[in-house]
């Protein structure tokens, strides 16, 4: 489209701005805060689906079965307010309103791990130490440069590694792919049954930024699925199940695969804007497109925290997954807080 050349002058605008912001903070022009305890950072070069909160879960829950303490810290994106919260579940007593729902979808998730959510990350992160624990997972953290970190891991989404190739307005890369000198890890997450092809492109890409990075990987894998009227069962009720797929992702292409990867029959689908706030005449429209197709409803775990209790829809939770059956090769990149 021709408007899009008028665009043109904004992107090297934006890419110099937010390069320069980094190496203020890494020359120390601009002040960075140390928390009391170990920060394990998890971000992304792109803007929205990339298997972040996913991750964050997963990474929480392994540092729970090895006896720490973790607390997860996150601005809670599209919420009301900006009064610091603290989310506990597994049924937590804040609205969607109030927290966000990444925050409420995590606590959910992780039972008794505090959710800090706070936009001042310094406040939160001395909140979620008070409340005692001895590591801090800071959520959506790679360009949260003004707290330190420990562990820097940026999660690339193996369908949509680099986000266009550009910055915004033309692209949706939310630094430019350089950034990735600043992180200690790559987790490539989302891949496909056959990765190694995947996964090769992309470390050749890492490679030429910067050879000394690991990466990892990663896949999402459903663990179990709400049905309406029978309550949480095995994944395999996919299989075979023709279904109405919709959610408000970032890049709802991921959640078409894992659909398909369980076997399910999609037979058509409605996507909302990333973190939707769903209206009930959204949900009335689309129970009846899949009653009209002979279909389910069928959403992710994050949506449905938006959705009213009674809500005739079945859920689909997910887990990030490594692909080498365990976390320990990124933990030893953190001697000390994972054993």
């Amino acid at each position: 489209m021709a408007w899009r050349h008028l665009l043109l002058p904004l992107s090297p605008a934006y890419r110099g701005a937010v390069a320069a912001r980094r190496i203020a903070f890494s020359r120390g022009w601009l002040r960075r805060a140390r928390l009391a305890a170990p920060v394990i950072s998890v971000g992304n070069l792109t803007f929205g689906g990339t298997g972040k909160t996913p991750t964050v879960i997963a990474l929480v829950r392994d540092l729970v079965r090895m006896g720490r303490r973790p607390a997860i810290l996150t601005r809670g994106y599209k919420r009301r307010g900006d009064n610091q919260v603290v989310v506990i579940g597994p049924e937590p007593r804040h609205t969607v309103f109030e927290a966000g729902d990444e925050p409420l979808e995590m606590a959910r998730q992780l039972p008794g791990v505090p959710v800090v959510v706070d936009a001042d990350r310094e406040r939160g992160g001395r909140e979620a130490i008070r409340l005692g624990a001895d590591v801090v997972v800071l959520d959506d953290g790679f360009q949260h440069l003004r707290l330190e970190r420990d562990l820097d891991i940026v999660v690339i989404d193996a369908g949509d590694p680099w986000g266009g190739g550009r910055v915004p307005p033309l692209g949706r890369l939310r630094e430019p792919i350089a950034a990735l000198r600043s992180a200690d890890a790559v987790l490539v997450t989302k891949v496909p049954d056959d990765w190694r092809p995947v996964v090769a492109e992309i470390e050749s890409v890492v490679d030429r930024v910067s050879p000394a990075l690991q990466v990892f990987v990663a896949r999402l894998r459903p663990v179990r699925v709400r049905v309406t009227g029978e309550g949480w069962c095995d994944p395999s009720v996919l299989s075979g199940q023709r279904v109405f797929a919709f959610a408000g992702l970032g890049r709802p292409q991921g959640f078409v695969v894992t659909l398909a990867e369980a076997g399910a029959e999609l037979v058509d689908s409605r996507w909302f804007p990333d973190h939707h706030d769903y209206r009930d005449q959204d949900v009335r429209e689309v129970v009846a497109a899949a009653q009209a197709a002979n279909a389910v409803p069928v959403t992710t775990a994050k949506d449905a925290v938006k959705l009213p209790a009674d809500a005739e829809v079945w859920v689909v939770e997910a887990e990030m997954e490594p692909i080498e059956g365990s976390w320990r090769g990124l933990w030893r990149l953190l001697p000390g807080v994972a054993s």
